[in-house]
């Protein structure tokens, strides 16, 4: 990855977000699964505070975040091991959750790797606050993955 002007990072964790929330707000419409769509709606919500504190960032307001975010107490790792899935109308629960899983994966990445691109100590805090809230979606994802459609079939 190239290196990126804390700008860019901005900008392109806020589309970063915006696109994570879109999902989760689009899942909620096709998943019946009633346990899915409510996590999948507190997702969406979650997103939409990162969205705000982007924008807030971008506007060169300070942000802090997620000094005081739980770090999972257990990686499942599950998503380490499923393949990526496409999530179309028809998707079922599991699908979307794989798709979440993978989403998060992605971003926890991407935010930990810019983190040590900047040197403001205050951006690299929100970036590091960020990876944490990200691993906290995944551990919420994996779990019900695990408990609601992982079979030993």
């Amino acid at each position: 990855m190239s290196k990126l002007t804390m700008t860019q990072i901005l900008e392109k964790g806020l589309e970063m977000e915006v696109n994570a929330r879109a999902f989760y707000q689009d899942a909620t419409k096709i998943v019946k699964h009633p346990g899915a769509r409510k996590m999948l709606t507190e997702l969406a919500a979650e997103e939409d505070e990162h969205v705000k504190l982007f924008s807030r960032a971008l506007a060169g307001e300070d942000v802090e975040f997620g000094k005081d975010a739980p770090t999972p107490k257990q990686d499942l790792k599950i998503g380490e091991y499923l393949a990526n899935r496409k999530v179309v109308e028809t998707s079922d629960p599991g699908d979307i959750l794989v798709a979440a899983i993978k989403a998060e994966m992605a971003a926890i990445k991407i935010y930990g790797e810019w983190a040590k691109q900047v040197d403001d100590p205050k951006i690299v805090a929100f970036l590091e606050g960020l990876v944490k809230e990200e691993s906290v979606h995944k551990a919420r994802l994996e779990r019900m993955y695990d408990d609601e459609f992982l079979t030993d079939n």
